[in-house]
């Protein structure tokens, strides 16, 4: 058969298909690059008799169809009864392949079933002199030179045995001096796996596969898989500003996600966040789980830690507003029964030993009354079985039939919610009761954005993407109910939901990353692609602390300033008026002084110097920290450093 081709201004593609599977070569008309050629596709195919996956014996093509500017290929393995049909087509210069699950035949399921297709393997090819990048964390770029032979595979958004990776979008590039090509994936990102691989000998490759399962009963999602290959000339396209933009745009475009610059005009909430320090307040927690590894008190294990109660809370944040800190958002943390995770998803009656209901309403009352925003810290994806309000119906049930264990926390071991089976009462009316206590403002969410996972709950079930569905809706909801919502993670269908995230990924995540995890030796650098992406379309907390090392950070990258404490130590920092006065000067220079770089857009990143890093923002404002000399220049001038954060 005749070799295919087709092309545009940009590229030239050719697909052979005269041996037992299909070849493609992407000839970059602009650098004059060649990619390939490779083959179009590699199929796992799992034989449940040796309970192994293996690629077919041969795939031969049985149909094509020309399109414009494309082709329909329908190619099919005889041995395994198996046969597949995939779109190749040129659009906006961008190769695009699309697989709908529809057009996947298994002749003998009972054998024979398709977990993945694996797009373009080893296309995105780079030798010593190129770079991967990998969406790891926020972006990580892996220089296969010198690397030994290792390869890895991780699903975008999250796997919870590996959830250290953090993946927070669908992207991957690779690139030389001369050309680049990335790779995203606009449908079917949820079941979208990055492939990485070194050869040991100066080689490296990247690329995704379409998952259709992991496991052999695992619900097959309807929705059409596609990915987008993008030329770019390094040379002229940064590459890590081409990867954010491409990013960008799909949350923008495809999501229609607003500017916050827009979400300002229509949401008095957010207008008011925009320039509101955010402090947590920390109330309790019990002497249990995860989160008290630095806890030193004398309480015995599994009893309530009373950090400060709801009149101490109140107390200190008088103590703001005496400093002049005109403007706060407040997220109360431990409110509930037991305090921080303590029981949910019981959350009454509110703790006593904070005060209760009563000594609660008097806080958000004071609060507001000063000016601030009052609000809480909550949660509707962990379930303890110590809870009077304990449902199996509404947690994921895991691959054996039981309960899906998530973390161990204050209240022990505890399991996800699937979202989609909460009842109305469960999550609109417990808004709606919230909001007669008095809090104002963005709501804050905690928990969210899982890694994703497959229900396999008779009734309740779905795949991965049901999963992220149900979490965006939880947000949306609260959105509606309050106006504005806030959540911890940024994994991409969350981030599209919230006006404000904690984290894309942190230098924490990255440290914990398991050294023999073969992804471990292939990580050069972090690079700020999820931070590009989202700038200007959300706010994004700043590290925890007030530090000048922290205020640096949070002025980088337009990022806002929170802090998190008690009256009483053991577990947070204790407000005393040392860290008043740091938080007034971080209040100053990162809210009142550069505040309004949260609205811009990060255009430009580089580390020109080992400890220096730069930004450049949308209105031409550039950002130097050098964290060798502890310094901070806005556009080239040194910013003095407030003498409490010395």
């Amino acid at each position: 058969m005749p070799a295919i081709e087709f092309l545009d201004d940009r590229l030239h593609v050719t697909i052979s298909t005269d041996d037992d599977n299909p070849h493609l070569a992407l000839l970059d008309l602009q650098t004059g690059h060649q990619w390939g050629p490779v083959p179009l596709l590699a199929l796992e195919i799992h034989n449940k008799a040796l309970r192994r996956s293996r690629a077919p014996r041969a795939l031969r093509v049985q149909s094509v169809v020309h399109l414009e500017r494309g082709v329909r290929l329908g190619l099919a393995s005889a041995h395994e009864s198996l046969s597949i049909a995939l779109q190749v087509y040129l659009h906006d210069q961008q190769l695009c392949i699309r697989l709908n699950p529809n057009d996947v035949n298994e002749g003998d399921p009972d054998v024979f079933r398709l977990f993945a297709v694996d797009i373009l393997p080893g296309l995105m090819t780079v030798g010593a002199d190129g770079t991967l990048l990998l969406p790891v964390n926020t972006g990580v770029l892996c220089r296969p030179a010198n690397k030994p032979e290792r390869s890895d595979a991780f699903l975008i958004y999250g796997e919870q045995p590996r959830w250290e990776l953090t993946p927070t979008y669908p992207l991957c590039a690779a690139w030389t001096a001369g050309a680049g090509l990335s790779v995203f994936v606009p449908q079917g990102d949820c079941d979208a796996e990055c492939r990485v691989r070194t050869d040991g000998a100066g080689n490296g490759s990247t690329g995704f596969a379409f998952t259709l399962r992991r496991h052999w009963p695992d619900p097959v999602d309807p929705e059409t898989r596609e990915l987008c290959l993008a030329p770019f000339t390094p040379a002229k396209d940064d590459p890590i500003r081409h990867a954010a933009q491409r990013v960008r745009q799909h949350i923008t475009g495809h999501w229609g996600k607003p500017t916050l610059e827009q979400r300002a005009e229509e949401c008095g909430d957010v207008a008011y966040l925009l320039n509101a320090y955010i402090v947590k307040l920390f109330h309790g927690v019990l002497n249990n789980g995860a989160m008290m590894f630095n806890y030193t008190g004398d309480i015995p294990k599994g009893e309530l830690v009373n950090l400060m109660t709801f009149a101490e809370a109140t107390a200190g944040l008088k103590q703001l507003h005496q400093a002049g800190i005109d403007r706060v958002v407040t997220q109360s943390v431990g409110w509930n029964t037991l305090g921080h995770d303590g029981l949910y998803p019981t959350r009454f009656p509110i703790e006593p030993a904070f005060g209760g209901e009563e000594a609660f309403r008097q806080m958000i009352a004071t609060g507001n009354a000063l000016g601030y925003h009052m609000n809480v810290h909550d949660n509707f994806m962990m379930n303890t079985p110590k809870s009077p309000d304990w449902n199996a119906e509404y947690v994921i049930q895991d691959i054996h039939g039981e309960p899906l264990m998530n973390g161990c926390w204050a209240a022990g071991p505890e399991y996800a919610t699937w979202p989609n089976a909460l009842p109305d009462e469960r999550l609109e009316g417990h808004m709606a009761k919230m909001k007669t206590f008095g809090i104002r403002g963005m709501y804050y969410l905690d928990y969210m954005q899982h890694p994703l996972e497959v229900n396999y709950h008779p009734q309740h079930g779905g795949p991965r993407r049901a999963y992220a569905c149900g979490q965006a809706s939880v947000l949306e909801k609260a959105k509606e109910v309050f106006g504005s919502v806030g959540t911890e993670f940024g994994f991409l269908h969350s981030a599209v939901a919230a006006d404000h995230l904690c984290t894309g990924g942190e230098p924490a995540h990255m440290r914990r990353i398991d050294p023999t995890w073969p992804i471990a030796d292939l990580i050069d650098q972090t690079v700020p692609v999820w931070q590009m992406a989202m700038s200007g379309l959300a706010i994004i907390e700043a590290r925890d602390g007030v530090t000048w090392a922290n205020a640096c950070e949070a002025v980088l990258f337009g990022n806002h300033p929170r802090d998190e404490w008690s009256v009483r130590p053991g577990v947070m920092p204790v407000l005393d008026q040392e860290r008043v006065n740091r938080i007034k000067a971080i209040y100053d220079l990162c809210l009142g002084r550069f505040g309004y770089l949260q609205l811009l857009e990060i255009v430009g990143y580089d580390e020109p110097a080992e400890g220096m890093r730069t930004t450049t923002f949308a209105d031409g404002t550039s950002v130097c920290v050098d964290s060798n000399t502890e310094t901070l220049l806005v556009n080239d001038e040194p910013v003095e450093r407030p003498s409490v954060l010395i």
